[in-house]
């Protein structure tokens, strides 16, 4: 009943619009005419009044398939992942060959690579609303791999006709120039060209050009070009970029249509590099006669991206290579395939293996934390700011603070981690030292800063009531959140071991309250099961937790084991985390065994530690 609702008010107001552009139309052909009367240029007026009524039907037209698109999209049920790591394959809404991505990140961006056909443009929109979660949505970057339809219309749809559907902040590629495209005969690409240069008054600020060897993040997607267009390939797939994309520890090769001619130069230019070798490939020109098998064997993907109609996966029509392809791929060992013609799929970034520095003592040297968690091959540090307040000559509580911290970020650039998450001292009222944190973790470059709830009053007493707790605590936070966006860093509460705090589900309710982008939740899973929760309590939490903290314990206190090591149910708990949809890293806070042991036993313990946490990592998707 409110489906049918909402389609009659929609419908209702389209009919209201009419005598709008009807006004509008006129007024803007009076102008024209005035013009032209003035020029004395003789005026069609049939051809105004023709003009005029295709015009309008155009809009209706492109009103109607909006409307028949958001209930598509809202029957498809996409997931907002804004502040996620994840790509969209969008499916082409006519089983026919198009490319559409879309990527969000940790850090709010928003990526797209090409679009589809104009006649997508409805369904693009729709989805990118849902994604976002905008009415509006920004887009912070925009590819074009090259000027087929397939791949362009959309973007010049939106340029031209619906500038007010989105915004974007920059359009990136490397179009051969119009005489490459006369010269080979390809029309499409010709046109498409000259159409981009028509529009490109409307963005001109906003394009950059892409090159070789190019290096550039979008947040925290960093990006190298591998490959731009080639005069000596005649041919536009040839004139398609390649590109790696590096997000959250799961690389990712971008490849458009190219060609064998243009993966033979990329392979002979980056082979050595080790950057063909991703994680995650888009399969180029669709996966038919694309770049050859040497391509593929170097990049050695784990999961499959086929931007491909039903007639090119099964090659209906006899006269393609995806067959082929796909046995090769088969061949090369590829764990997952996702296929647009199944429709539009969500694939989400590898989760990252993180863990505490409070697997070492109180002011342990944190550049040697570093170096012996990057050669052990953690992907990620979860900073311990706790373990750093032992007194006042304590880096972190000094003036230098800030330079402390950046210079452990290019300590562990250079030996190839990175900071994700940091934890800091005392409860969310705990004063300077929470800003200080807020600022440090960004100096660091972590995205996350978790920060203990209230859970006491001032005398001491225990907070039970949970509306009490949620004020208390809501408070407190609202404080932190300037600071929070200035320095780009996330706030995160998490369930403890007291009073209301030991209920996750209020922990969600808190940031349901709160209600800003800068706070979320982590869910610590061995502070539940002491408090009597089992993991599947996340099904029962109003909002699904950014991060986590994994350990484990016999139910009797805060252990904080590996994973095994007590009788928490990780296997409900790895069940639950896919029934809910969580999208984030893997962080460990089993750091006991590893503090309390000599230190020439730390690497052992950390490393059956690591072991540990990829079995979990690889069943949580």
């Amino acid at each position: 009943m409110k489906t049918t609702k909402r389609i009659l008010a929609m419908l209702l107001c389209l009919l209201l619009m009419l005598p709008l552009w009807t006004l509008t139309l006129p007024a803007q052909t009076a102008q024209a005419a005035a013009a032209d009367a003035a020029s004395e240029t003789n005026t069609d007026l049939g051809g105004r009044i023709k003009s005029f009524f295709s015009t309008l039907t155009e809009k209706i037209k492109n009103a109607w398939d909006q409307l028949i698109r958001h209930f598509e999209v809202r029957r498809e049920h996409v997931q907002c992942t804004k502040g996620m790591n994840a790509i969209h394959m969008l499916k082409s809404v006519e089983d026919t060959i198009a490319d559409s991505f879309i990527i969000t990140t940790e850090d709010g961006k928003v990526i797209v690579i090409d679009g589809g056909h104009k006649f997508e443009t409805g369904y693009f929109l729709e989805y990118l609303k849902a994604v976002t979660g905008e009415c509006k949505p920004h887009v912070d970057a925009w590819f074009l791999s090259h000027p087929h339809d397939d791949h362009v219309q959309v973007f010049y749809e939106v340029v031209e006709n619906r500038p007010n559907a989105l915004t974007f902040d920059k359009v990136l590629l490397n179009y051969a120039p119009v005489g490459f495209y006369e010269e080979v005969n390809d029309d499409e690409s010709e046109n498409n060209v000259r159409e981009y240069h028509r529009l490109r008054a409307q963005f001109a600020d906003k394009e950059q050009i892409l090159h070789d060897g190019d290096e550039f993040s979008i947040g925290a997607a960093k990006f190298t070009v591998l490959y731009t267009f080639d005069p000596a390939f005649k041919g536009c797939n040839d004139s398609s970029f390649i590109a790696r994309m590096d997000l959250a520890g799961t690389s990712v090769l971008l490849t458009g249509d190219a060609g064998v001619n243009a993966g033979k130069k990329t392979l002979e230019a980056w082979g050595d590099s080790g950057l063909l070798d991703c994680d995650y490939c888009k399969m180029a020109h669709h996966g038919q006669d694309g770049v050859d098998r040497d391509f593929y064997e170097a990049v050695s993907p784990e999961v499959c991206l086929w931007p491909t109609p039903s007639w090119v996966w099964d090659n209906r029509n006899g006269n393609l290579q995806t067959l082929e392809v796909r046995a090769w791929m088969e061949e090369l060992g590829v764990q997952k395939n996702y296929v647009a013609m199944n429709g539009s799929a969500v694939i989400y970034m590898k989760p990252r293996i993180v863990t505490t520095t409070d697997v070492f003592e109180a002011g342990y040297p944190a550049e040697q934390a570093i170096d012996r968690l990057a050669a052990l091959g953690y992907d990620g540090i979860d900073m311990g700011f706790d373990y750093w307040v032992y007194d006042e000559t304590s880096p972190f509580l000094g003036d230098g603070y800030l330079d402390w911290a950046r210079s452990l970020k290019a300590r562990a650039d250079e030996k190839g981690i990175v900071f994700t998450h940091a934890h800091a001292p005392g409860e969310a009222d705990a004063g300077d030292v929470i800003g200080r944190s807020i600022e440090a973790a960004a100096a660091l470059g972590a995205r996350y800063l978790v920060v203990h709830p209230i859970w006491h009053d001032k005398d001491g007493n225990t907070i039970n009531s949970r509306l009490r707790f949620i004020s208390v605590n809501a408070k407190a936070i609202r404080q932190w959140l300037p600071k929070a966006e200035e320095c780009g860093v996330i706030l995160l509460s998490e369930n403890i071991l007291w009073g209301a705090s030991k209920d996750p589900r209020v922990i969600a309710e808190l940031v349901k309250a709160v209600d800003s982008p800068w706070f979320g939740w982590c869910f610590d899973v061995g502070h539940a099961y002491c408090s009597g929760y089992q993991p599947d309590i996340l099904k029962k939490c109003s909002v699904v937790p950014l991060s986590l903290h994994i350990q484990d314990n016999d139910g009797s206190g805060d252990g904080h084991l590996i994973p095994g090591d007590g009788t928490i149910d990780f296997d409900l708990f790895l069940k639950t985390l896919k029934d809910i949809g969580y999208a984030g890293d893997c962080v460990m806070e089993a750091h006991h065994q590893s503090l309390v042991a000599p230190d020439e036993e730390r690497d052992a313990i950390l490393a059956r530690l690591l072991d540990v946490s990829k079995q979990l990592r690889d069943n949580m998707r």
